[in-house]
């Protein structure tokens, strides 16, 4: 083999190396990321989300829970959507600044600060998002992404 060939051989296997060990995972991660909504939307409902979220909004005060945590009462259809399980934040019903009272209501989060952020905002069916570049699957579900 000619010293040309060992270079150029040895050229295509850095290349194959870094598009198998960087590029390939780092564009996985971002499709993954960017099918979120509609992978859920294959495994569970609206209606089956708000049921959810209504009785965590019962069970537990404000605050921060991990799926971990909930065991069981996490419904399995959202998970594996992303590489990590959601970030979920229970919100217990507030009066606010205007003098109304806005209901309690779930976040559920996926994401980083390199791909981004989505996840829904869940409440009854009183329930308006708060999140900017929402989309409602129904009355008191609600998806975003930014």
């Amino acid at each position: 083999m000619r010293s040309g060939d060992a270079i150029i051989i040895t050229i295509i296997l850095v290349l194959a190396v870094l598009f198998f060990g960087y590029v390939w995972p780092t564009f996985r991660l971002f499709r993954s990321f960017d099918h979120i909504e509609q992978n859920a939307q294959r495994r569970i409902t609206a209606r089956e989300l708000q049921a959810w979220a209504t009785n965590l909004l019962a069970q537990h005060p404000s605050g921060r829970i991990r799926v971990s945590a909930l065991g069981t009462n996490f419904p399995k259809e959202l998970l594996g959507l992303w590489k990590l399980p959601p970030d979920i934040f229970v919100n217990e019903s507030r009066t606010n600044n205007a003098g109304t009272v806005d209901p309690g209501w779930v976040q559920l989060i996926w994401g980083s600060p390199m791909v981004g952020h989505c996840g829904f905002e869940i409440g009854p069916t009183n329930f308006t998002a708060f999140k900017s570049r929402r989309h409602a699957w129904s009355d008191g579900v609600y998806f975003y992404k930014n």
